[in-house]
Formats: structure tokens, sequence, C-alpha cells
């Protein structure tokens, strides 16, 4: 494929259509590219023994529920056969008193107001103070962002302002593991021994559970021979797990996607560890040359942050940094209760690459996934530069309402400013018409604002937020959040277009969606400073609005800033310098995780 040059400030970046950025950092490629590595979701399965793969007739949960308060925005959520709200619901909604109810996807359990309804679908009452009564709260984050939504945002009453000031490292916590974290670690509450641990799976294809409170290792496993070799031109070190794995706590399954050597990457398996031992399940890995028939391992990439949406695990595809060889973007999606049950759809055209490691956003029926750049100089479109929304096992039919691309697509394709680098969301505005809404960044600058029932096809966009300048700027996951000043979106970028007297360059910003007459209008509303590779922020309010915290690595610092304003809360030297386009992780009721090379560094309310 072609090969342009392109300058990101000072920095000269060898990039292909896709979208891809050449390899650094000690020989290792971030994948940066046409398909980079990373990722997260959910899934599930049930055997008969101690968790196995859920969900009779192949998926988990049957029937439907809703969640809302009255005159808010209602999503249809999927309950199990104990009547469970299952995860595959949107993490969002309106309440008609204008707060929002997030859906707790490790455990079921959602909060509207002062009310939590348990996964048993008990009401739980809750005090003034944020703390449960009757069950107790799971605190898990079993995929990238915390929701299937992908908003990022976790509602932990003792995150309070004041409380995040006073903040300490938890020096008793000492987690040592072999290989880099090029995505994001996850945490189970109850995990092996029903004691919490964190999940890990590195670059080296080593996964690892580790105890929550020394660090202590619990288990760990190999997901086969880690590749090597250079790729493109690309000098990796290691190339195995590079995307956010995703676990199904109904089942007590960790699902992983690797690259396999021993030498140059020869296949991609998808792995089921049990959380509380580390075996394989029985009918894993699926080879995914072996389900999808023109897949060529060597050239494909998977950053993508896994997802898993009612019995679905969906995994994407990319390509390389400079965009060796021919290949498609791609989503393979599995029936985890019976994994030899598989479906695929790839983009019409070449490169065209998913990659954002932030992962696919789901509304609760299906995903959403960002498509990069194609051959340079088509006259009609075809999957480029694209919002696509997938259901199922089924392959897509086009139609303007499940797809949307920007009308300035063929400049985008030209200048290799892609959409697959980056996440989407999905969140609601109280008092907006539509109620929800799905928004899709792109490398450009621009922050594309959609209704996610009708995508509207060619430049079917409700709103376009032109937030930084028209380069490869914008590569990151939003993270969305209410607070008492109403719906933000806060994101990472280069060339950012910041209030007066804000700080330039590379920042985390927070946009303001507010609403005139029904109709959103997006404003950039804070800057804060970012310093080192780009990573992404969560956020963070004590009871879902009150106490907005926005959370990130800066340089190597866990960093908090004020969700409505952007002034600084909270700034701790971690040692922890994490890769570009990972984030924080809420690891418990109180505490906040990074995960960097062979390490995670921890800070806790106290």
């Amino acid at each position: 494929m072609n090969r342009r040059r392109c300058w990101i400030g000072a920095l000269l970046f060898v990039a292909a259509c896709s979208g891809s950025e050449a390899a650094k950092d000690g020989g290792r490629a971030d994948g940066k590219d046409s398909g980079g590595k990373d990722g997260g979701g959910a899934g599930g399965s049930t055997s008969s023994g101690s968790g196995g793969l859920s969900g009779s007739g192949g998926s988990i949960g049957s029937g439907g529920t809703a969640t809302g308060g009255t005159g808010g925005a209602v999503d249809a959520g999927q309950t199990d056969s104990n009547g469970d709200i299952a995860a595959d619901m949107a993490s969002v909604d309106a309440a008609s008193d204008g707060s929002f109810e997030q859906a707790d996807t490790s455990s079921g359990e959602t909060t509207s107001g002062d009310a939590i309804t348990g996964g048993d679908g008990a009401i739980d009452t809750v005090t003034d103070s944020g703390d449960a009564g009757g069950s107790s709260v799971d605190y898990s984050m079993l995929e990238r962002n915390g929701d299937p939504a992908r908003t990022g945002q976790f509602i932990r009453p003792l995150l309070t302002k004041a409380n995040a000031m006073t903040m300490t490292a938890d020096t008793a916590f000492n987690p040592r593991f072999q290989g880099n974290l090029w995505n994001v670690p996850l945490y189970l509450q109850n995990g092996p021994n029903n004691k919490g641990a964190f999940y890990v799976a590195t670059q080296d294809n080593l996964v690892y559970a580790l105890d929550e409170t020394t660090g202590a290792e619990v288990w760990h496993g190999s997901a086969g021979p880690v590749a090597q070799g250079s790729p493109c031109g690309n000098s990796y070190l290691a190339v195995g797990v590079f995307s956010t794995p995703i676990i199904d706590a109904a089942s007590r399954t960790l699902f992983v996607a690797a690259a396999n050597g021993p030498t140059a990457i020869q296949s991609f398996q998808v792995h089921a560890f049990n959380v509380d031992t580390g075996a394989e399940r029985t009918g894993w890995p699926v080879d995914v040359a072996q389900v999808i028939s023109d897949f060529l391992p060597a050239k494909q990439n998977q950053r993508t942050a896994l997802a898993l949406v009612k019995g679905i695990l969906y995994v994407a595809f990319g390509g390389h940094a400079g965009d060796c060889g021919v290949y498609r973007g791609r989503v393979l999606a599995i029936d985890i209760s019976d994994p030899s049950k598989n479906g695929n759809w790839e983009t019409t055209g070449l490169g065209e690459a998913i990659w954002g490691a932030g992962g696919m956003a789901s509304d609760g029926d299906g995903v959403f996934a960002l498509t990069g750049n194609g051959d340079v100089g088509l006259t009609a479109h075809l999957d480029s530069e694209e919002v696509v929304h997938l259901t199922g096992l089924a392959v897509l039919n086009r139609t303007d309402q499940n797809i949307f691309y920007p009308a300035r697509w063929g400049a985008m394709d030209a200048m290799d400013l892609d959409m697959g680098c980056n996440a989407p969301a999905l969140f609601g505005v109280p008092g907006a018409t539509p109620a929800k809404y799905l928004v899709a960044p792109a490398k450009d600058g621009h922050l594309y604002f959609l209704d996610p029932t009708n995508l509207g096809g060619a430049g079917g966009e409700l709103s376009d937020l032109v937030f930084a300048q028209e380069s490869m700027s914008a590569r990151t996951s939003p993270t969305a959040y209410m607070t008492t000043k109403g719906m933000f979106v806060a994101l990472s970028t280069g060339a950012a277009h910041c209030p007066a007297g804000g700080p330039t360059g590379t920042v985390v910003m927070g946009v303001q969606v507010g609403v005139t007459a029904g109709a959103i209008t997006p404003t950039i509303s804070w800057c804060a400073a970012l310093s080192g590779d780009v990573t992404v922020p969560i956020s963070t309010t004590s009871d879902g609005t009150h106490d907005a915290l926005v959370w990130y690595n800066n340089g190597g610092s866990l960093t908090a800033v004020d969700g409505e304003t952007g002034a600084a809360v909270f700034s701790g030297a971690s040692g922890c310098a994490s890769q570009r386009f990972t984030s924080p992780i809420v690891g418990g009721a109180g505490r906040i995780v990074l995960g960097a090379e062979g390490k995670l560094c921890s800070f806790s309310v106290r």
C-alpha cells in the first residue's frame, strides 16, 4: 500500500493508508498502524464444572428487561435465566430527574439516584453518602472502560474530590510479572478463593492472576508461543497479547487474543482461561485462520479491546505499522457457548483497519466499530473512515441506518486521518432528541455525534465538533460522565483547540454536551496538560453526578482533574510509565491502578 510521511509536531512518522505509525520504544512496535493492539470487553461461558460457558441455546441471557426512570431514555437489557440483569445492558440511561443510571456490567447491578438494583432484582437502598445497604456492591472491572458502552465512567462513593486529594501509594502492593502491557489490567472482586485479583496479559503471551492486596502471583498461564520478527520493517521484541482481554464473571472465564510464533506471526489464537485456575476451557483456543479462510496472520494485527454481547465474543483486526501486504479490517464473532459457531465481517476495501485500543462500543445489540483509511484515490466509498454497527454472527446488511462516514472521507483517506485509531462511546443526554448518542473521534480532530439507532450514512452526523488541528492528533478513547452541570466527554489529543489561557500541545480535554431546544450543543470546556506518551482518561463520580474526576497517566504520574473545570485535584508519581493509548483502571471501591512493563502501580483512599 502507499506510504506517506506525516508530521506530528516535530516528530516524523512513517505511515500508510490505515493510520499506522512507525515502531519505537526500545525496538517494540506499538501497533499504531492500520491495526494496533489493545482492547477490552466481556464474555461468558459455562460448563458443568466450576465455571464453563453460560447461557442456554448458545447465548448468555434470554428475554429482556429495561432500566430507566419515568420519562427517561430506556435501554433494552437482557436477563439471564435467573432474572439477573446481564452484562450486555447499555451503561447509561437518562432518568426522569436528569441523573444517570449506570449498569455495573460485572455484577448486573445498576445505580439510579439513591437506589441500587441488584442482580437478584431487589432494590438496595443507598444512603446520601453513597454507602450501599443490603447486598454488597461488586466493584469488578471486567473490560476496557468498564462497560459495554465504553463510557469509562465509574460510580465510587469513596472517590470524592476531598478523598482524592489525599490518596497515597499502596506500598504493600508489589506485583511483578514478565512482559510489557500494551493493554489495560482487569479486576475481579471475587477472584480465586473468593478474593480480589488483578488479571494481566502481556506482550510475551503470559497471562497472570495477581492477589489484590500484595500483588503476589495466584497463577499464570500461557497464550502460546510468542511471535517475534519484523513485520513491515518493525522490530518487535515480542508480538503477543496487545489487546485488553475481557472477563465473563458468570462463567468465570477470561478471554484473551494472542499472536503466536515462535518466529514471525504464524497464527492468532483466541483463548478462554478459567479465572480461578488458569486452565483453558474445553473447545478453546480458536485459531482465527481456521475459521476465516482468507485470513493471513502475518499481515494482520489485533490491538482493539475484546467485546462480549449476548454471548458473542467480538475480536477486531487491523494491520501493522507500514501496512505490509494485503489485509482488511475484520471483526470475528464467536459464540462463547459453542466456539465452533462463528461469523466474520470484513471491510470491502483493502486496509480500512479497526485498531482503536479502547475497543468497540455496544448498545446491548452488537457492537459499533470504527474503520481506518483504505486505498488512496478511490472515487466511490467502500468501508473506510466508517462507523459500522455489527450484530451477532450474521453478515452486515449495509444501510444508512447501520453505517456512517464523513462527507470528507476521501480527503481523510488521502491524508491518513483515519477514524480506526480511535474508540467510540455511547451515552445519554437528558433533554436532548435523540436521547442517546454515539461519539466517534477522528484523527483529524473532528468529534462526531451520531444517533446509534440510525447512523445516517454519508454525512449523517447530528453534530461535528472540531476540537484539534487537522493532523495526526487524536488517537483516543473518550470517557463520558454526568455532573451537576450536565453531560461531559473527556478525551486526549494533540494539537488541541483549548480555551484561551489553557495549555497547548497534547492535553486531556473536557467537552460539555449542552442542549438547546432539544439539540445537543457540544463545546470545549477545559484542557489539562498531558506529557509523555498519549494515554487516555477515565472518569469517576461519587454518586453519578457529584465529585466528577477525570483520571489519566501523565508521564508516569497518576493525575486527577476536576471533571467540570479541569482544575488539578491529585498528582502522584507512580513509577508506572504506561504505554500509549492505555488508561488507569478503578480497581475497587477507592483505588486507581496503572499498568506498565512488568508491574502494576496502585493508589488508594486512606
